[in-house]
């Protein structure tokens, strides 16, 4: 077994029964194959907090009275993002080569051959219509390769996760469309590649449409005075050519209806999957094997503090720089989907609930932040980025 596997099994058999015994009902949960912690960065002058936001402080003791002002750590405190856009994401030959095969095989429409009934039309009623394709069969080895690579790598380095479901190639002509849906358990991150020919498109519609979060939680700072209408409601991001669109796949989205042609090569063209397997990703001098029993110690405390706040529900990625000496020098915030659930007990303030949320998601944040202050890794010969997903259920 991995030492990795084994820092998972001590977490779910030990910690955890710790964590049930101080409440009735367990609200956090590490899922498999691992959930950590997250670091701060060493900072003596509070001046570097402007020049790089993202980065929390483990301040001096001469630094406490200037900490105690909120604005500073409304700079610094992990900000919750839904949506995350990247444009011309693939190398420019990459996408145009994946474009290319999809125009090639499609170009003279009496042509029959193996690749021309490759299609699923997938049909359910009011609620999906579009043709689809496993894109790792539909694309020459090497190509599908470079594109599976792409995508690990940067789910490895922003967002945590180690893998990518099972992927789709997806085309939408005159009808096709996604009505609201949540993909709750396929991944933590849903995503969507677009190969559409936007600027040229011959189509309307074709939008991935994703509710604005603060929908979900509408009642909460409702306002009897303002209406609402389909912008308030509903984001709508384009498919533009090589744009790479990752969503928390918890929110209602879909893809709005299709009209205007008949011809797959003139619709809307895109790969979508999930992003899956949340576990830490170690890049430099130090192994997995000699940074996980410093990990664990640190986690233990965490998880008996964060066991007696609100309890939330997300995912919250970040990447750890380790110097040589093993002092953690600076921590950089990647994602953040973590939402409290609204209206829960917190048994540290004897069963009193936490309002408004982002007091809560403050508290919550501060706990995580404050547990790894002190961690000091092994010393290595030389530097070391660790990317930590933490997950909370």
């Amino acid at each position: 077994m991995a030492p990795l596997d084994v820092l998972v099994l001590f977490l779910a058999t030990t910690a955890f029964s710790h964590v049930r015994s101080l409440i009735p009902k367990p609200r956090f949960m590490m899922r498999r194959p691992l959930s950590l912690g997250l670091l701060p960065r060493r900072i003596t002058s509070l001046s570097a907090l402007q020049e790089e936001p993202n980065l929390i402080p483990v301040h001096s003791e001469e630094d406490e009275e200037d900490l105690d002002d909120d604005s500073v750590y409304e700079d610094v405190i992990s900000q919750r993002k839904h949506l995350h856009v990247r444009d011309n994401f693939l190398p420019s030959q990459l996408a145009a080569d994946l474009r290319g095969t999809f125009d090639e095989r499609f170009a003279d429409p009496r042509a029959a051959h193996p690749e021309r009934f490759a299609w699923d039309y997938w049909h359910i009623p009011e609620q999906y219509t579009l043709v689809r394709t496993p894109a790792s069969e539909y694309f020459p080895k090497d190509m599908f390769s470079k594109l599976e690579e792409s995508l690990t790598t940067y789910a490895q380095e922003v967002l945590g996760c180690r893998s990518i479901s099972p992927m789709w190639l997806s085309y939408y002509v005159d009808g096709c469309f996604q009505e609201l849906h949540a993909d709750v358990p396929h991944g933590p991150w849903a995503f969507v590649l677009s190969l559409t020919d936007w600027e040229n498109r011959e189509f309307k519609g074709g939008e991935t449409k994703l509710m604005w979060p603060h929908m979900v939680e509408m009642w909460r700072d409702f306002d009897d005075d303002q209406g609402l209408e389909l912008q308030d409601i509903m984001q709508h991001i384009p498919a533009e050519f090589n744009r790479l669109t990752i969503f928390d796949p918890r929110l209602p989205h879909g893809v709005r209806r299709v009209s205007g042609t008949q011809d797959p090569r003139k619709g809307r063209l895109v790969l979508h999957g999930w992003f899956t397997e949340p576990s830490p990703f170690f890049i430099g001098a130090l192994t997995e094997e000699q940074a996980s029993p410093v990990l664990q110690e640190g986690m233990e405390g965490m998880i008996e503090e964060l066991s007696l706040l609100p309890p939330a529900t997300g995912t919250l990625c970040v990447k750890i720089q380790v110097s040589p000496s093993g002092a953690v020098e600076a921590l950089d915030w990647l994602s953040d989907t973590v939402v409290p659930r609204p209206g829960a007990k917190v048994p540290a303030l004897d069963g009193q609930c936490v309002e408004p949320p982002e007091d809560a998601r403050f508290l919550i944040l501060e706990a995580i932040w404050k547990s790894f202050a002190a961690i000091e890794f092994p010393e290595a010969s030389g530097s070391t980025n660790i990317t930590v997903p933490l997950i909370f259920r």
